[in-house]
């Protein structure tokens, strides 16, 4: 029984570290689609920037692991529709006291908040934030100080006041409508989106779930060549939520230089300014169970990987190392 069993462990260790290692990666502006980088068509890779591995290696163990354990991984990946979108909003004013920035904000804010409420937000999803008042200044003339001719000092000159505008909706075309609505008063920046479900526990335990079946059914099929079947020894898993704002990607859409310079006979050419790309790229798995419908708006990710070990039946035994080793 023994060659049969050794024959069987090598079997199965180049089945498990070939079909069933995982590694899941995710991207906030960058990442891959099949590949580690993204190319805009000029040769240039543009590396991933967000990586989320499950940690296991595709290459084989060594002999005294391999013939000690051996391991299983199952990864879900699920996605959530968002509930809720917070968006935050940046107004500014200057003057020439803090009075006079805060008088001409509280008007701005105040019509916003007012238009907002005309769209039947409720008050508790709208909150004013104070950022900050800082001085301004600027380099002027000053033809008095002694053994100067003639010297620029900084003198204060106003000031400049931020204060943020919170606002919670239910929808993108709700975060929309509050953003158009905003504009109307005057500058205005967008801060940040960010988006929320309080289904997210329930959610990670549904995917957790549905991890430990993957590997589980993959087990049932690679334990098969055993005539017994291992026990397990141990049980690992780690789960990650990837909300809407890592998952997009962003690179340059450039095919040359931003300068060429072809000597003194000829006129350099200077590239027109081109901004970066960005677009909702999403996951790139290798996930046993994965969403089946394309991503096409911004959703919550979750992805879970749950790892069985299971005793080798050749533990203990003096296996002389395989040549593909």
């Amino acid at each position: 029984m023994i060659p049969k069993i050794r024959l069987a462990v090598y079997g199965l260790i180049i089945l498990l570290f070939a079909s069933t290692a995982c590694d899941v990666r995710a991207q906030g502006f960058g990442g891959y689609g099949g590949a580690g980088a993204y190319s805009s068509g000029s040769g240039k890779e543009f590396e991933s920037t967000h990586i989320w591995s499950s940690g296991v290696n595709d290459a084989a163990l060594d002999p005294e692991s391999a013939l000690s354990v051996i391991t299983i991984s199952g990864t879900a990946e699920h996605r959530v529709v968002p509930e809720q979108i917070r968006v935050v909003l940046a107004f500014t004013s200057e003057g020439e006291t803090a009075e006079d920035c805060r008088k001409s904000l509280s008007a701005q804010v105040g019509s916003v908040i007012a238009d907002w409420k005309s769209l039947m937000i409720p008050d508790e999803n709208i909150v004013e934030d104070f950022i900050s008042v800082l001085p301004r200044y600027e380099w002027r003339l000053n033809e008095e100080l002694e053994g100067w001719s003639a010297a620029r000092q900084q003198k204060l000159v106003g000031y400049r006041m931020q204060i943020n505008l919170h606002v919670a909706v239910k929808t993108e075309a709700d975060a929309m409508a509050a953003i158009d609505r905003a504009f109307k008063y005057g500058h205005a920046e967008i801060v940040t989106f960010d988006y929320w479900s309080s289904d997210l526990d329930q959610q990670q335990e549904s995917v957790r779930a549905s991890a430990v079946a993957a590997a589980k059914k993959k087990a049932d099929t690679l334990l098969a060549v055993f005539d017994e079947r291992p026990r397990v020894i141990n049980v690992q898993e780690s789960t990650a939520i990837y909300f809407p704002h890592s998952l997009y990607k962003t690179y340059e859409n450039k095919l040359e230089e931003e300068l060429v310079d072809y000597g003194t006979n000829r006129t350099p050419l200077i590239k027109a300014y081109r901004p970066k790309m960005t677009f909702l790229h999403g996951l790139a798995s290798r996930a046993d169970t994965r969403p089946k419908e394309l991503l096409m708006r911004p959703e919550i990710a979750i992805v879970s990987t749950v790892r069985i070990y299971y005793r080798s039946p050749a533990e203990g035994q003096a296996v002389s190392k395989p040549a593909s080793w």
